[in-house]
């Protein structure tokens, strides 16, 4: 699926974030300190955001992960984190979508959007799901611009889902 994301995303380089390049990419993180407060009640730090290199929900392999910034120009413009075949077979779950701050309002997110979900709709996937704390105001307003919908809550989460 990543080969089919770089193909509707041209003008952008996309590679896995690692260990090596991780300090590169906590710029993301912590342009986005207010999303970090809202959601988890603290701030990023580069410790208790590495952890995201390798995290998966439970049942999964790493195999399934698809965890990679998204440059332009040389500069780390964004983050996606990508489950496949989760929670089902048939199912694409995305874990984050992080936008550097200063290409907030710039559609980036959107275009990132619509390339992940066609390369979905390709890879043979029928849904896409994701989660939102019910208090990211912004984050489901964005969502919801997208065709999801709220399929279920859990705590705190809305589990927001889409067909393809």
């Amino acid at each position: 699926m990543l080969d089919e994301i770089k193909k509707r995303l041209q003008g952008y380089e996309i590679t896995p974030i690692t260990t090596q390049n991780f300090a590169q990419a906590f710029e993301v993180y912590e342009s986005n300190q207010a999303f970090f407060q809202l959601t988890q009640g603290a701030h990023a730090t580069m410790e208790s955001s590495i952890g995201d290199i390798t995290a998966i929900p439970p049942n999964c392999t790493i195999a399934q992960k698809i965890y990679v910034g998204i440059w332009e120009y040389g500069k780390i413009i964004g983050i996606l984190d990508l489950i496949e075949k989760f929670p089902d077979e048939n199912t694409l779950w995305i874990g984050l979508l992080l936008v550097h701050s200063n290409m907030h309002g710039k559609k980036i997110g959107s275009e990132i959007v619509n390339a992940v979900l066609d390369a979905a709709k390709s890879a043979g996937c029928k849904s896409a799901q994701l989660g939102v704390i019910e208090n990211n105001c912004k984050a489901i307003a964005f969502w919801q611009r997208h065709g999801f919908e709220t399929c279920r809550k859990s705590d705190n989460i809305l589990v927001m889902a889409r067909d393809l």
